[in-house]
C-alpha cells in the first residue's frame, strides 16, 4: 500500500471515531499510522500488514481499555442531571402537600410534592427525590 493510502485510512478512521467516541476506530487509526511508518521506512506490504495487525492487537486489547478507564474515571461524589438535585435547597412557591405544589429549584420552577405534611409558601425545603418531573421535598428545619 502507498504511504498516502495508510494516511488516508488513518484519517478516515479518526473521522469515524469522532462520531462514535469509543476509541475503537482511534485504535485502528493508530495502527494505520504505525503501518504508514513501516511504509516510510521502506518495508514491504507484508511487513506493513504485520505491523498493522500487531499495532491493532496491542492498541485494542491493551491501550484502549486503559484509556477508557481513565476517561470514565469520576470522583465518588460526582453527580449529574437528576442525581445532582438530590439534597439541593429550594423554596416553596405555592402550598405543597402530598400531591401538588411548586418549588423554585436551581432557578427553575418545578412541580413538587411533600414527603411529609403540608408546606407553606416561601418555606425553605430540601429535595429528597425526583420522580419524573416532580421534586419530592421536605421542609428544612
Amino acid at each position: 500500500m502507498q504511504l498516502w493510502m495508510w494516511l488516508a485510512t488513518a484519517g478516515g478512521l479518526l473521522v469515524v471515531e469522532m462520531l462514535t467516541v469509543d476509541l475503537l476506530f482511534a485504535s485502528l487509526a493508530f495502527s494505520a499510522l504505525m503501518a504508514a511508518g513501516a511504509n516510510a521506512l521502506g518495508f514491504d506490504m507484508a511487513t506493513q500488514g504485520i505491523v498493522f495487525g500487531i499495532a491493532a492487537a496491542l492498541s485494542l486489547f491493551i491501550l484502549r481499555p486503559i484509556a477508557l478507564r481513565h476517561l470514565k474515571k469520576r470522583p465518588a461524589d460526582y453527580a449529574t442531571n437528576v442525581e445532582a438535585l438530590i439534597g439541593a435547597p429550594a423554596v416553596a412557591l405555592t402550598q405543597i402537600d402530598d400531591l401538588t405544589g411548586q418549588v423554585k429549584l436551581s432557578g427553575e420552577v418545578w412541580s413538587a410534592r411533600s414527603e411529609s405534611g403540608l408546606i407553606n409558601p416561601d418555606a425553605r425545603v430540601e429535595v429528597v427525590a425526583i420522580e419524573g418531573a416532580t421534586a419530592v421535598v421536605r421542609q428544612k428545619g
